[in-house]
């Protein structure tokens, strides 16, 4: 195999620093396949982004000529880092013996679970940029990874997301209709948490606005939801076009049962076909292994769940807390069409549910009078013009009958008039899990950053 040059990170920050770098290059000289043909200076630095207080690192460049594939020359510096003494798995910005990253192979551009080139931070690292300039390294020549990558077409998010799964990548999936805001952040950092690689989708469906819906005034903010997906760590969005997801031939729909007849089924016919239509095109184009969605949509969670399982996609979905204002409002897009007297009243619906947790939680059991709690606060404020109070069985959102109750998920939705459009807005509660009282967007965000 023809030799490539390759770039490799080096960095310590226990123990005999310049000894274990030292040792290291010395070890990667000796194996086959490689040549170590110069090693920049090694220089003293703190350590560079979010840790646990620790020693300075050294830190420095090695040009190495391999005619090892990528992957095995990984291998190796992964051995050469146990037997340095570091423990792998490792903790990102802990300390380290050792710590060697690849940060170049040729002009190669490889993206797998193990292994980024061109390494995907070292354009935001000093202690690499100056000894690759040291070395002779034109960065402006190099690829630079982008992340997220915007995608509109369909096809090309299909080979995206097999290309991540044939390195190995475990793919986490998380639809939205856009106009995003920190409770689908938590979804994407929730899937950050737990994937290799994680997909947004940002698409406003025609297939789930009923008669009498605007469609065309669902507010549409692409730029700004590209950088809040960037902020919580999405490596792709997917943005198609309604007519490049559904041809002018389309006729196929995903028919729904019980869990979709109610409640929001009731007010809006059409709604949750439109839903689990869309939902499963997302799923065959991405073939995700997880799938995120929140609980203040309850009723689609629960119809998405079922769908999931009588279609036999091999998908587990994953069900995400519901983030709240300060104040206690349930977040969505809608809430900004609030006029502010609105957008004051708008928290009697957390009010009422908490004050039937409350009731829960002191012993109340009789589902009537549990929800007469409930109803008894949300009359109290004239702008909230209720739809539906309900009182659900868990999980499958089953009617429950009239009597004790064990466990149960209570749902309202009411419409306020004041502003310059009519807001629905939904919320729903647990009647026995405390830990959804009171979630506030600072209090779900999980602060983790890709591989």
């Amino acid at each position: 195999m023809t030799e490539v040059l390759a770039y490799l990170g080096l960095g310590a920050n226990e123990g005999d620093r310049e000894r274990n770098i030292r040792t290291a290059l010395s070890s990667l000289g000796a194996a086959p396949g490689v040549r170590v043909v110069r090693c920049s200076k090694l220089v003293s630095s703190a350590l560079f982004g979010e840790g646990p207080e620790q020693g300075e690192y050294l830190n420095g460049v090695a040009e190495l000529a391999t005619s090892l594939p990528a992957p095995a020359l990984l291998s190796i510096c992964r051995a050469l880092e146990v037997a340095a003494g570091r423990r792998l798995p490792a903790l990102r910005n802990h300390p380290r013996p050792l710590d060697l990253d690849l940060l170049l192979y040729g002009r190669e551009t490889i993206d797998t679970r193990d292994l980024i080139v061109p390494h995907p931070r070292m354009w935001q690292r000093p202690f690499v940029l100056l000894p690759l300039r040291e070395l002779g390294v034109d960065l402006a020549l190099m690829p630079r990874p982008v992340r997220p990558l915007v995608v509109q077409d369909p096809a090309k998010f299909a080979a995206l997301c097999s290309h991540w799964q044939a390195g190995a990548c475990t793919t986490g999936l998380v639809p939205t209709m856009g106009a995003l805001h920190p409770g689908h952040q938590s979804l994407i950092r929730k899937a950050r948490a737990e994937c290799d690689r994680v997909l947004v989708t940002i698409f406003v469906n025609p297939l789930q606005f009923s008669a009498g819906e605007d469609f065309a005034a669902y507010p549409r903010t692409l730029e700004r939801d590209v950088q809040l997906c960037a902020e919580a760590g999405a490596d792709a969005v997917f943005a198609p076009e309604p007519l490049q997801m559904y041809d002018s031939d389309f006729c196929s729909n995903v028919a729904v049962g019980a869990a979709a007849m109610t409640m929001e089924g009731a007010i809006r016919p059409t709604h949750f076909q439109g839903v689990a239509t869309v939902v499963a095109r997302l799923f065959a184009l991405s073939r995700p292994h997880n799938a995120y969605f929140g609980k203040k949509d309850a009723q689609q969670l629960a119809v998405i769940q079922r769908m999931t399982l009588d279609l036999g996609f091999p998908i587990r979905v994953v069900e995400c807390p519901i983030v709240r204002e300060a104040d206690g409002l349930a977040m969505s897009s809608r809430n900004v069409y609030l006029a502010p007297a609105d957008r004051i009243a708008s928290t009697v619906l957390v009010r009422a549910l908490r004050a039937a947790q409350q009731a829960f939680a002191s012993g109340e059991r009789d589902r009537d009078r549990l929800l007469q709690v409930a109803s008894s606060v949300l009359l109290q404020e004239p702008r909230a013009e209720l739809d539906y109070l309900e009182l659900r069985g868990e999980g499958d959102l089953r009617l429950l009958p009239a009597g004790p109750v064990v466990l149960g998920r209570m749902l309202v939705a009411a419409k306020f008039r004041a502003g310059k459009r009519v807001v629905r807005l939904l919320d729903n509660l647990s009647l026995a899990e405390p830990s959804e009282i009171g979630l506030s967007a600072g209090s779900v965000l999980f602060q983790g950053d890709r591989p």
